[in-house]
């Protein structure tokens, strides 16, 4: 027995069950035994999972066209891009390095925060953005911004898939939360009432038909992050890029089970209580709550679409005929990057797997004709 599942029983035996978002917090984020606390590679091909960044520099070079047209509705002397939970640094590295070379005078404009709970992924963040490091403050959290309202752009990428969430379930005509228990010395799953009001609220104003035991994910540190964000953010965008649906498609009763799921060593389970400490757990992201959380704080909805339109949408198929025409000697071995890049837009890829959606503050008129529309449709509409 590991020492976290120790841990984990312990505690359910003095205080009884916990909530599935307790046991995720102590499974995922345990400061010495938790799966992003560890010092071990559990992103990338020899991890257990990858992110658009890993697939190919296109993906950041995207996220910078959209960054530098911002920087010219925002029209501030200093621009500030926060990357919320940046891993190794590979996405920043690529925006970085995508305005320097295109827009020297932006980038001289720009401040780049990474928040990253990770020690570990922020001493590799360090070395990977070495070449950057003056224009880069690290921080563990969005509370280190003290005293300042910055004017910029706020990113998250897979992240808050990765938030701890509660699990309920539809019984006798009421939400019941899913706890976490332990029997026989056995971790197992029992069933009471809702630890929060908020859990009870959150459905409130949504037109939801649930069936006689559809299980189903409630996160509400979702709308905490945006809030933090909107303490610290004077005006500018929010871009939250992750898998997920709106409410409708999310909790249909064709996922009886949820949406969660586990992940190790690019295997996928729905068996939380192994591998604890070694495996990701992950639910999909409900962005009708990201809308809605947003517009009671009057941070308004720019554009909700796939990730392959948004990419298509602010420039990767320019990025693939430039490409091809600065290495069309070798076109060969540009072969294979061109694959890796159709991995991050088209349908049958990540490019509908995966939806962004682009919220702002404070901008109003200032958005007129700042969305470029691609003639060219990958995917269908969303909404």
């Amino acid at each position: 027995m590991n020492n976290l599942i120790k841990i984990i029983k312990s505690q359910i035996r003095d205080f009884g069950p916990i909530t599935f978002a307790e046991f995720m917090e102590l499974a995922l984020y345990h400061t010495q035994y938790g799966y992003y606390s560890s010092s071990n590679g559990r992103i990338g091909k020899e991890g257990d999972f990858y992110t658009s960044p890993h697939v190919h520099s296109a993906f950041g070079k995207v996220l910078a066209n959209f960054i530098m047209k911002s920087f010219d509705i925002l029209d501030e002397e200093k621009v500030t891009i926060i990357e919320l939970g940046a891993g190794k640094g590979l996405l920043a590295i690529d925006i970085l390095t995508h305005i320097k070379s295109n827009n020297p005078e932006q980038y001289d404009r720009s401040n780049y925060y990474i928040v990253e709970q990770s020690d570990h992924s922020k001493n590799e963040s360090r070395k990977t953005l070495i070449d950057h490091s003056h224009k880069i403050k690290w921080l563990s959290s969005l509370d280190e911004i003290e005293n300042e309202k910055v004017t910029g752009v706020v990113i998250s990428n897979e992240l808050i898939d990765a938030l701890s969430f509660h699990r309920a379930k539809f019984m006798n005509g009421n939400l019941s939360e899913i706890y976490v228990s332990v029997e026989n010395d056995d971790i197992t799953e029992t069933t009471g009432k809702s630890s929060s009001r908020d859990l009870e609220v959150y459905f409130k104003d949504i037109d939801i038909q649930f069936r006689e035991g559809q299980e189903f994910e409630i996160n509400l540190l979702a709308e905490k992050l945006l809030r933090e964000i909107d303490g610290i953010l004077k005006k500018g965008f929010i871009l939250t890029v992750d898998y997920g649906y709106l409410a409708s498609e999310l909790f249909s009763p064709e996922r009886m089970k949820g949406t969660y799921k586990c992940i190790y060593k690019h295997s996928i389970n729905e068996s939380p209580y192994i591998n604890i400490g070694e495996q990701d757990i992950t639910a999909h992201v409900d962005f009708s709550n990201l809308i809605r959380a947003g517009k009671s704080l009057k941070i308004n909805k720019v554009q909700y679409t796939t990730q392959g339109q948004f990419l298509v949408d602010w420039g990767i198929l320019d990025l693939i005929n430039r490409g091809i025409e600065e290495k069309s000697s070798q076109l060969r071995s540009f072969e294979k990057e061109i694959q890796a890049i159709k991995n991050l837009f088209l349908p049958e890829l990540m490019g509908d797997k995966f939806k962004v959606l682009i919220q702002e503050k404070n901008l109003g008129r200032a958005l007129n004709d700042f969305y470029p529309e691609s003639p060219f449709k990958i995917s269908f509409n969303v909404l």
